[in-house]
């Protein structure tokens, strides 16, 4: 017997959609943040990096083995991009967000990550030359000015003195990267599976941090284990690492780099209440003042995109009535 239609719009297509999966991103990848800064005092970053994409690696390597040998070829040919990938989105980004993590608080940290739409739009700018409208560019300028009163935590004279919170510099170096990974994804190879494509991608990753992580147990940085550590290392390679980047990877492939963005800015309002329940973390008064103007910059930036979700999600409501 054929599926039946209701099968089709009902709690299966809400599963397979990509804005369920998007969504289902943004709340791991804020516990992400939340464990980071648990366990900073007992894990630093570099390790937590390293094994976090190894016990994931550990994970996807049995289900996608089968994949990874029959997509061969076309691993071999784009081993460019998958290296890229691997480097940014695997390797570079979350050790900035470990570092930035143990410097400041998970919920600047996410707010800074709540600019990454704005950056995403000025990279397909700069790399594919996709034209910024001038409610995007004020956008832009808006959440930037956001992105200033957290740096400065609210203070102009950090700014005029330049003494500024180390934490909240690694947070503004990684957000760029995780915006040219998302730009990268949509140049995937659209014949390779999306599980293959992350499994390659963390290979690529975890021996790109190899000699990095060897380097820093060298130099003594080494991990304290225990049972609420471990836990930790697991949540993040696991719901943080396979499930939250594969809905990201999809949800991009489906609807694009710039519509997915916006979903990261759900993440603060998730770390928020994580944060506020798990750490004790308290929100100040720059932080609503911040968060104000990126989420402003938000709106304006993807005013036509949430137009155009309106519309489409009018008509598919007229079409299933």
């Amino acid at each position: 017997m054929p599926p039946s239609h209701s099968s089709n719009t009902g709690l299966g297509a809400f599963i397979g959609s990509p804005y369920v999966a998007l969504v289902c991103s943004a709340l791991f990848w804020s516990g992400n943040f939340v464990v980071g800064r648990a366990l900073r005092g007992d894990v630093p970053p570099i390790s937590l990096n390293f094994w976090r994409w190894s016990v994931a690696l550990a994970i996807l390597l049995p289900l996608s083995f089968g994949k990874l040998l029959y997509y061969r070829a076309v691993l071999a040919a784009e081993w460019k991009i998958i290296t890229a990938l691997g480097l940014t989105g695997i390797a570079a980004f979350h050790i900035c967000v470990y570092q930035a993590l143990s410097g400041t608080t998970a919920i600047n940290a996410l707010l800074f990550l709540s600019t990454s739409p704005m950056v995403i739009v000025l990279g397909t700018w700069l790399l594919f030359g996709d034209r910024i409208t001038t409610l995007q560019g004020l956008g832009i300028a808006v959440s930037l000015m956001g992105a200033v009163i957290l740096i400065a935590h609210g203070d102009p004279m950090v700014l005029r003195n330049f003494h500024f919170n180390r934490g909240d510099i690694w947070m503004a170096l990684a957000v760029p990267l995780w915006a040219v990974y998302s730009i990268l994804l949509k140049r995937r190879p659209a014949q390779l599976p999306q599980l293959a494509l992350l499994t390659s991608s963390v290979v690529a990753g975890v021996l790109i941090m190899l000699p990095v992580y060897l380097s820093s147990l060298w130099l003594g940085q080494t991990l304290t284990l225990n049972g609420g550590n471990v836990m930790g290392i697991l949540y993040i390679s696991v719901f943080a690492s396979v499930l939250a980047f594969f809905f990201w990877n999809r949800g991009v492939a489906q609807i694009g780099p710039n519509r997915a963005g916006m979903f990261l800015h759900l993440m603060p309002f998730f770390g928020a209440v994580l944060s506020i329940f798990f750490l004790g973390e308290g929100l100040a008064l720059f932080h609503l003042t911040g968060a104000l103007f990126v989420f402003s910059g938000i709106v304006l930036t993807s005013w036509r995109q949430m137009r155009c979700l309106a519309v489409v999600h009018s008509k598919s409501s007229e079409v299933q009535s």
